[in-house]
């Protein structure tokens, strides 16, 4: 694709040869109107001039005298011509030599203008006018070559196209200038990015332009989503290596063993540590189910995704036939991570799926300024004083329960990335357990 850059300066470059263009063109035409206007002026006062120097003679014919005509209709073909015509008979100037103008029609209320061939085939400019002189019926025309002024205009012209053109190349340089330190910033978040892949910065610079800020904070934003994926991930992964070290150690001794009798407690043993492997890694198996995966940083409805959540749920513990209440406002969404808000809940609901007699219960909704969770079971719940060490890392109040007391540590981890608040008690409505969740809007 052709970089912004060569883009920003095609399009100003066409612009600014447009607007050159235009303003060659318009201003051409303003000066020749402007010269049109300025000789016309000056042939309509000669006919004015003409016109109270017209008189008849006894036989009716037109005179003009000598002393009040101007010497430039006395020069051969000197472009300055006049022609007055009245029925019957005319009255040319002494310019015009032998030679006649074929005047257009010419009205009574207003001047004519027009261009006509002369002499010589000199461009005329013409202006007449119909009037009557002593109740005769009088036309006169007045003319003035154009040809030297339309050359002057044409040389005003070159010199106005060098001057518009020495303006177009400065133009060019200068939209280059700008448009390079137009994009400048962008320029130094590239050189930025190897730096942030090589580890060397945590987040990109947000000292940027205004339209480009927004993108950069979003980059940001999901780095730093990311990371502390990462962290929870490395976490899990700490957590269950220290689960599983206890029956693989226990393993280990029974491998280094001379081969005991087959009904010795030693098999007992044995199997017993081989099934709470098998235990661990079917948790996490089914965490992963729960999980599933979708778009880092997409806006999510709740009711959607907890359907889909509470399906996969139900083909889990299909064995245990439970009851799910679900409550949800209708329009309810979280402008966080799909895959935090699927782990949040997927930890909280197999937590209460886990302990639950037959009903779970999930309540939940959102405002302009928060999204709250509820979630309850009907199990016998957790006392008081243990509550607070549910939320630490591998700790488990039941032993009795496969697991390694990683679910409610890893949703705290995720309310503490939204700045949220989770408590957990006891279900009023239930008598089990209560995990609540208030997640404040970004």
């Amino acid at each position: 694709m052709t970089s912004l850059q060569t883009r920003l300066s095609a399009g100003l470059i066409v612009t600014l040869a447009v607007l050159t263009l235009s303003a060659v063109a318009i201003g051409g035409y303003s000066l020749r109107q402007l010269a049109e206007d300025f000789v016309a002026a000056r042939l309509e006062h000669d006919l004015q001039t003409l016109l109270a120097a017209l008189e008849f003679d006894a036989a009716g014919q037109p005179r003009l005298p000598a002393d009040r005509v101007s010497a430039s209709f006395h020069q051969p073909y000197s472009g300055h011509y006049y022609q007055i015509e009245i029925p019957g008979g005319e009255l040319c100037s002494r310019s015009l030599w032998d030679m006649d103008l074929k005047l257009p029609p010419l009205a009574t209320d207003r001047f004519t203008r027009a261009f006509v061939t002369g002499p010589q085939n000199q461009q005329l400019l013409l202006v007449g006018r119909a009037f009557r002189v002593e109740d005769r019926p009088v036309a006169i025309a007045v003319t003035e070559d154009f040809a030297p002024v339309r050359q002057g205009i044409n040389h005003l012209l070159l010199e106005f196209i060098g001057i518009a053109l020495l303006l177009f190349g400065v133009l060019l340089l200068c939209q280059r200038l700008i448009v390079r330190r137009g994009l400048a910033p962008l320029e130094e978040v590239r050189r930025e990015l190897p730096r942030l892949a090589h580890g060397e910065i945590a987040q990109l610079s947000i000292d940027t332009p205004d339209e480009v800020r927004p993108l950069v904070v979003e980059l940001n934003r999901l780095l730093a989503l990311l990371d502390q994926r990462q962290r929870r991930a490395r976490h899990a992964l700490g957590n269950l290596a220290h689960a599983l070290k206890t029956p693989l150690t226990a393993l280990i001794q029974l491998a280094e063993q001379s081969p005991p009798p087959l009904d010795s407690s030693e098999w007992d043993d044995l199997r017993q540590q081989i099934r709470q492997i098998h235990a661990l890694t079917e948790r996490e198996l089914k965490r992963a189910r729960i999980a599933g995966s979708g778009a880092p940083g997409r806006r999510v409805l709740l009711e959607g995704e907890i359907t889909d959540l509470v399906e996969t749920l139900r083909r889990i513990y299909r064995d245990r036939d439970l009851q799910f209440d679900i409550q949800i406002l209708p329009g309810s969404g979280f402008s966080g991570d799909r895959d935090d808000l699927l782990e949040l809940l997927g930890n909280l609901l197999d937590n209460a799926c886990q302990w639950a007699g037959c009903t779970v219960r999930l309540t939940a909704g959102a405002s302009s300024k928060d999204v709250w969770l509820k979630v309850e079971d009907d199990g016998p719940g957790c006392p008081p004083e243990q509550l607070a060490l549910l939320q630490q890392r591998g700790t488990r109040i039941d032993e009795s329960r496969a697991g390694h007391g990683l679910g409610l540590a890893i949703a705290g981890d995720i309310v503490e990335q939204y700045r949220g608040v989770l408590k957990l008690g006891r279900s009023e409505v239930l008598g089990g357990f209560l995990a609540e969740v208030m997640l404040p809007s970004p």
